[in-house]
């Protein structure tokens, strides 16, 4: 067997964004011995470094009659009641506190005139709710870094990839990890485990998302048997530039771009007509799901762009060109800067959007205390499920890192401290080791693991993007389950001695195969049309499916679905308080 290293800590916390630097925070705060792995490196990877600056919270700065019930009912009407509605209450009511809390770590938020918070209305807001961060998700991530380097006993662990959690007595005990700088094996023995890794978007073709978004926290706990909720939710963003292709997949906001209050350019089919309902003076732009389908129908009917999109063309907007840079600039809504180097002056001609892959609502089964169905195991950020329900609104994705982020850090480091050292399961490391050498076992037949990820990410888009049907995803089960089988155990990885790159794709597109089998499977499950999930032979929503699909892999791998019933509000009992 391999030779490892075996590191102990009370709590474990796996990724390094939003999420799981606030978690990292948090449990050192309770004084807990935290371990944190990043894929990459803090505040320079992962998703929340990617991300838009918008912030979701119920300050009321901008318009004093907004509060947290009303951004409650927003939260439930606009996820299309699929949300559970205790973790909905919770993300409501400690986002703000959370807000102001990333402004004391040194996050910055643009300001109005008297240095009060600027706040934007956005899609399905009753008023302006979102804050602006400056530098979007990047700056966010700088300010989080910055308070983690304040924190000496936080140990973090750079350009690692967790590869098996491991479990002791049906508890949380840790994780097999691969350093990827030196191809050497890691051992974390832990007391309690967090995940905070992000999505999966990567299974999709197009999507605005970066590479490492391969669903590795989910395929970790699908395989450790964690229960698992709503998989086939995938939030298609509507507006994502398909052209130039040097910016192919990049992410502007259309709720800026179009939004009355701010550029109010206008969206245009491939013939130069406007599609959209008229926005009034109030604000109703369609929300995620009903905007997306309305640019498809265009897209799909023929009436789309020379580069298969839409338009959204400033030179309709009644602003001047110095307000419009003067906005674009307060809001970062567009990367002006990258499209001028690019030779596309966005005030002479329109730029060309259409829907990407960009957020994944489904994830792991989590209650109010992040804990999931294993004891010790927690989870927080993207990679949770039942949070947002079958669409999310604006801003709610960063709120949720800060949240839950730092739930999951009080509650595991309360798990850590009441719990006993757990034991180390020597065959599961040895299993795990063989796994991870074998990958780099020279093979007659051997595939490239991109090779892999292209045709799984190909059959994905093709049948579970923005139509599904019960003939089509059966087809992408059967490519998905045949990739598994025949193509997976030909991947070989050619080993780099200063970064395993390839190695790392390797593990990728196994946990990619993983999880895109199971969102495929909950997809067929769910026989109705319902947010972002919309199916051709089941177009309406149907009150008997107003609820969660579940999945839980059983011993030897086999999936088992079923579905659970929506948490309505309930008593919360047992949290840290909020600091």
């Amino acid at each position: 067997m391999a030779s490892y290293r075996t590191f102990q800590t009370g709590v474990l916390i796996i990724g390094g964004g939003g999420a799981g630097v606030r978690a990292a925070i948090a449990a050192d705060d309770a004084g807990a011995q935290v371990a944190l792995l990043v894929k990459g490196q803090v505040a320079h990877s992962g998703l929340t470094s990617m991300a838009c600056p918008s912030y979701q919270a119920a300050l009321a700065f901008e318009e004093p009659e907004d509060t947290t019930e009303i951004a409650f009912e927003d939260t439930s009407r606009e996820g299309r009641y699929l949300g559970d509605e205790n973790l909905i209450k919770a993300l409501v009511e400690e986002a703000t506190v959370r807000a102001l809390e990333m402004e004391r770590f040194g996050v910055k938020l643009t300001k109005s005139e008297g240095g009060r918070i600027f706040q934007v209305i956005h899609p399905g807001q009753t008023y302006a709710r979102n804050l602006v961060i400056r530098g979007c998700g990047y700056g966010m991530m700088v300010g989080l870094r910055r308070e983690l380097l304040r924190r000496p006993r936080i140990q973090t662990f750079e350009d690692f990839v967790a590869t098996r959690l491991l479990l002791d007595g049906g508890r949380a005990a840790g994780a097999v990890a691969l350093n990827l700088r030196t191809g050497e094996i890691v051992v974390f023995q832990a007391r309690a485990v967090i995940l905070a890794t992000g999505g999966y978007e990567e299974i999709m073709q197009f999507t605005d998302t970066e590479p490492g978004a391969s669903g590795d926290g989910t395929a970790l706990a699908l395989r450790a048997g964690a229960g698992m909720v709503d998989l086939e939710m995938v939030l298609f963003y509507p507006t994502c530039l398909v052209w130039p292709d040097e910016v192919r997949g990049t992410l502007v906001q259309y709720e800026g771009l179009l939004g009355p209050r701010y550029l109010a350019g206008k969206m245009l089919n491939g013939l130069g007509q406007e599609f959209l309902p008229e926005v009034k003076e109030r604000y109703v732009l369609p929300v995620r799901d009903i905007m997306m389908k309305a640019m498809f129908r265009e897209i799909d009917e023929g009436r789309g762009t020379p580069h298969g999109g839409v338009y959204i063309d400033l030179r309709k907007s009644p602003r001047t060109k110095a307000e419009i840079f003067a906005l674009l600039h307060r809001l970062d809504s567009l990367p002006y800067k990258e499209l001028r180097d690019l030779g596309l002056d966005i005030t002479k001609e329109p730029i060309e959007v259409k829907p990407g892959t960009h957020y994944c609502l489904g994830g792991i089964h989590i209650n109010e205390r992040t804990e999931s169905s294993i004891p010790g195991l927690y989870a927080a950020g993207e990679v949770a499920g039942n949070i947002h329900g079958a669409n999310r609104t604006s801003g709610n994705a960063l709120a949720e890192t800060q949240v839950f982020g730092a739930r999951a850090g009080a509650c595991a480091a309360q798990h850590a401290a009441a719990a006993s050292q757990p034991s180390l399961d020597q065959t599961a490391v040895a299993v795990e080791a063989q796994r991870l050498e074998g990958l780099l076992r020279e093979r007659p037949d051997a595939l490239r693991p991109v090779e892999v990820k292209r045709k799984l990410k190909a059959v994905m888009q093709r049948h579970l993007a923005h139509l599904r049907s019960e003939a089509g995803m059966q087809e992408c089960l059967r490519e998905v389950l045949r990739l598994k089988e025949q193509e997976l155990p030909r991947v070989q990885a050619h080993y780099q001695a200063h970064y395993a790159y390839e190695w790392q794709d390797a593990l990728e597109v196994a946990n990619m195969l993983e999880v895109a089998e199971a969102v495929v499977r909950s997809a067929l499950l769910r026989q109705e049309s319902r947010g972002h999930h919309f199916r051709t032979d089941y177009p309406e929503p149907r009150e008997e499916w107003l609820r969660h699909t579940t999945v839980r892999a059983e011993a030897g791998g086999r999936l088992q679905l079923g579905t659970s019933p929506v948490v309505r509000l309930e008593r919360r009992v047992g949290l840290p308080a909020a600091s």
